[in-house]
């Protein structure tokens, strides 16, 4: 397959007609760009598909200046003035495959101060070894920089002729709220659910040996589509091709945020697919599936995701594998315990259904790629990284150390399915439950249930909102300060060798709370008493709680609300004589309800 030139995105300057030209003499005199700079000689971003704006500038000798001061370095570097821009949030650079393989360097302005130079990383995936080859279009990676207007490039070295810098600013749609939700909860160690095929459904047309390899392997796991990511398939200039067998699935990142919202996933996809298809000119974007941070898993190349579609993820080795990237950069951090399960679920699904193992190794024939020449025979992992097949620092260093976890959770998923008709299990006949009131600084305890067989084990994991709470796996746990305002809940393992593991969660029905140290006083006056009330809350930021309380004294009930932890009132129309005072404050969602007494002696009136 040979790749289709790149189609060049719109260049506009806002509010005016300079030509291209012009940029590189505005860029050297400061007219654009500099801190001051006029409005109308800001890079302008077009609108374009799926809400994704853009714009390509041309590097050429207009705008790159030999020297500049904004290179910072020796004569070897070449650098553009501090160009100003309208609202972008992710950066690319292209150039025509050849002997240079550019140095980039990009600098973004937050707010009114300009970030570190940082490196632009060189893209290694490719659909296939005809898209390597010397003329063909290249790139980095997209890299997101988050919202900003300001943006400064450097080259060290040689510089390819056509280099282009790519701005991109995707935005969410309407549509996006509708992939708000969760998946469902679940653990790649824990048995599957038996199936005559995944999810009960196969996919349009497929063949009897699909059909009946479905029915007898891992069965998919709940994965978002095209359609939910906002993918316009218009710009796919070429129909799926498929592959005849899964022999590797290669994991990969993104070198996108970390910080991403949840709402913000479907744009984050929509500008890769631009790049992808717009900047690089491939057919398609790359990956067959992506992970988010928070475990969801979408369908990225379309041809259907049941089936064996060729992508374009791992130059060289493309033929016989899947590619999972997960959205995020790790190199700068952990990838969570859910975006490892999440590879896990895809990996077993795709694997299992052609008698891959996941902890073992397979002999690749490369189809060439900048690690290994085409026709080298490779030995590499069935789950591997990106790194083992290019020359590339992919899937970071992060991810990549989570590999061996990621290959065990994916064989215990496929084990644990096909060991499905054993019928052994483990059983909870009488269920755990729920002991102590979960207030800031109090221990909540697991009171243990009964389960067979007698040999098995169980393990607690506290979670809050659903969330591991960190190393907080024993029976028993302190309510801490983060817990106020959350539910509390832990899940309970109980598993013994060779069996399948039996799973409950126990919750406790109210959120987390601050203890409240309730005081009141009430001074007696001639038929008549003054009540005070003084509220306090160690546990919340303020150190008092918001809320009322209710006074009752000699048969009345009196309703204060607290100020800043106190309240008073003067209680009218009493009996003489000594009477009980009671206040209890009512609860609410951060803080525990509390009680406190006093009495006080009423003298009659004259």
């Amino acid at each position: 397959m040979t790749t289709t030139r790149r189609r060049p995105l719109l260049l506009a300057l806002a509010g005016g007609t300079a030509a291209v030209a012009g940029i590189g003499t505005a860029a050297r005199t400061g007219l654009i760009g500099g801190d001051d700079g006029p409005a109308g000689g800001r890079l302008q971003l077009s609108a374009g598909d799926m809400g994704v704006e853009s714009l390509t500038l041309p590097l050429d000798d207009q705008v790159l200046v030999e020297g500049s001061p904004a290179t910072g370095g020796p004569a070897a570097r070449r650098g553009t003035g501090k160009l100003a821009t309208t609202t972008y949030s992710m950066v690319g650079f292209t150039w025509t495959r050849g002997d240079v393989e550019p140095v980039l360097e990009v600098s973004v302005r937050r707010g009114s101060a300009w970030e570190p130079w940082q490196r632009a990383p060189a893209a290694h995936e490719a659909p296939d070894p005809a898209s390597n080859a010397p003329g063909t279009t290249t790139g980095t990676d997209l890299m997101w920089v988050g919202p900003t207007d300001g943006v400064r490039v450097r080259v060290v070295g040689e510089r390819p002729a056509d280099l282009s810098l790519v701005l991109l600013h995707p935005t969410p749609l309407p549509s996006d709220q509708d992939t708000l939700h969760d998946d469902p909860d679940v653990d790649p160690s824990a048995p599957v659910e038996r199936r005559v095929a995944p999810l009960g459904r196969t996919s349009a047309g497929a063949s009897a040996k699909e059909t009946a390899a479905a029915a007898t392997s891992v069965p998919r796991p709940t994965i978002r589509n095209r359609k939910d990511w906002g993918a316009n398939e218009n710009l796919r200039q070429k129909p799926p091709s498929y592959i005849e067998t899964i022999q590797q699935v290669h994991v990969h990142h993104t070198v996108n945020s970390n910080t991403y919202s949840r709402e913000e996933v479907p744009a984050l996809m929509r500008g890769m697919y631009a790049y992808h298809t717009q900047s690089l000119g491939w057919s398609d974007i790359g990956y067959n599936f992506l992970v988010d941070r928070f475990g969801r898993i979408w369908t990225g190349r379309a041809g259907g995701a049941a089936k064996n579609v060729k992508g374009a993820h791992t130059l060289g080795f493309n033929h016989q594998s899947a590619g999972v990237s997960v959205i995020g950069n790790f190199d700068q951090v952990k990838p969570p315990a859910e975006v490892i399960a999440a590879i896990a679920r895809v990996a077993a699904w795709k694997l299992d259904k052609f008698g891959r193992d996941p902890m073992g190794r397979t002999t690749a024939v490369s189809q060439g790629s900048d690690k290994f020449r085409s026709g080298k025979s490779v030995s590499l992992p069935v789950i591997d990284g990106h790194r083992d097949t290019n020359d590339t620092s992919c899937p970071g260093s992060n991810l990549y150390a989570a590999l061996p976890q990621i290959r065990q959770r994916t064989k215990k998923r496929i084990d644990n399915f096909h060991d499905r008709d054993r019928e052994v299990a483990v059983s909870i006949t009488a269920p755990f439950a729920a002991a102590g009131r979960v207030v800031f600084g109090k221990k909540v305890t697991v009171r243990p249930g009964t389960w067979t067989p007698a040999e098995a084990t169980p393990t607690y994991t506290w979670l809050r909102d659903g969330k591991p709470i960190g190393k907080a796996r024993g029976s028993d746990y302190t309510i801490r300060r983060g817990d106020i305002g959350s539910r509390i809940s832990v899940r309970v393992e109980v598993a013994a060798p060779g069996a399948e593991t039996a799973t409950q969660t126990v919750s406790w029905p109210m959120t987390g709370r601050a203890g409240v140290d309730l005081t009141v006083r009430a001074s007696g006056r001639k038929g008549r008493a003054l009540v005070t009330v003084v509220a306090s809350a160690p546990g919340l930021a303020a150190g008092h709680p918001d809320g009322e309380v209710v006074v009752k004294l000699a048969g009345k009930s009196v309703t204060m609300k607290l100020r800043d932890g106190r309240a008073e009132r003067l209680v009218r129309g009493l009996e003489p004589g000594t009477h009980r005072v009671r206040a209890v404050f009512q609860p609410t969602a951060r803080a525990a309800k509390a009680v406190a007494t006093d009495t006080v002696r009423v003298k009659p009136v004259d």
